[in-house]
């Protein structure tokens, strides 16, 4: 049972979960006409993808995380490097094979966003602020993949801007949290490059820009009434309160020590944005009304 519960850690089914559903939303929101079959399909392909990336994560960051992260399956020795190897490579092929059922199309999409996802860990990973967008525009492909099945992407690139938005600020306060494993292998990240406290503003800088872009789909009559006061109580006040912690003195001279150990609002940041992007899938639903 061990075994198995360490194999499940190991694809982070509940990062799977918010990219199936990514894609439900994204096919929700073009207002055309659904195939059930070929969205399931698709979200199930999803949901392997991103166990597969996860997987092959591990497998890359076996290393750094015996510093930042010791309890995760590989470095805990609950699951070897070549385990994680082979399930990534079978998750790949299986979510492949189901897109290419769906059209050439969605097969495409899929067989980029898995590539993308090799070039981003072995490759873009350790090189800064580069291999943070690169995995950020991922993080929103979901949506884009959603509206691919349906034969109509260009609504979903308004989720996808708030995605590539909330991931990017969330990817680099993790940079900030891995500084400690980061320069043990030399990665050239965005706050060992440029500092922890422009890092910090970078990230003030696009939640800001995130809250200030939330409104426009009310404001040009693309979404309803619902997703605004939905976005406005749920979102955008998480936001506003991340973005005040983070300018408050305490948490800069915090910062400017960090160690790497828990002593700062970073992880609870983190969780918090981790958390409105389950929310912010709600909320983009209400988009439709």
């Amino acid at each position: 049972m061990k075994k198995i519960l360490a194999f499940i850690s190991l694809l982070r089914p509940l990062n799977g979960i918010i990219g199936a559903s990514s894609v439900f939303i994204g096919a929700w929101l073009t207002h055309k006409k659904i195939i059930p079959i070929d969205l399931a399909l698709a979200c199930i392909a999803c949901f392997l993808i991103i166990g597969a990336g996860n997987a092959i994560n591990d497998y890359v960051d076996a290393e750094i995380d015996m510093i930042n992260k010791p309890k995760r399956p590989i470095p805990s020795g609950k699951v070897t490097k070549r385990q994680a190897l082979i399930i990534s490579t079978i998750l790949f092929i299986l979510a492949l094979e189901i897109s290419l059922k769906i059209s050439i199309n969605v097969f495409i999409i899929a067989l980029v966003s898995s590539l993308l996802l090799l070039v981003y860990n072995f490759n873009l990973k350790r090189k800064g602020i580069s291999g943070n967008i690169l995995v950020t525009c991922l993080g929103g492909m979901p949506f884009v993949y959603g509206g691919v099945v349906v034969k109509s992407w260009l609504p979903t690139l308004i989720p996808f801007s708030f995605a590539f938005l909330l991931h990017l600020s969330r990817e680099i306060l993790k940079d900030i949290i891995d500084i400690k494993g980061d320069k043990v292998i030399k990665s050239i990240s965005f706050p060992i490059k440029h500092g922890i406290k422009k890092s910090i503003n970078l990230t003030i800088l696009v939640l800001s820009v995130l809250i200030l872009l939330t409104p426009m789909p009310f404001i040009f009559h693309l979404y309803g009434m619902p997703y605004l006061i939905a976005v406005l109580i749920c979102i955008d006040l998480t936001l506003g309160l991340i973005i005040y912690k983070l300018l408050r003195p305490v948490a800069l001279r915090q910062l400017t020590e960090w160690t790497g150990e828990d002593k700062s609002f970073i992880p609870k940041a983190c969780n918090l944005l981790k958390f409105n992007m389950v929310i912010g899938l709600g909320v983009l639903a209400l988009g439709y009304y």
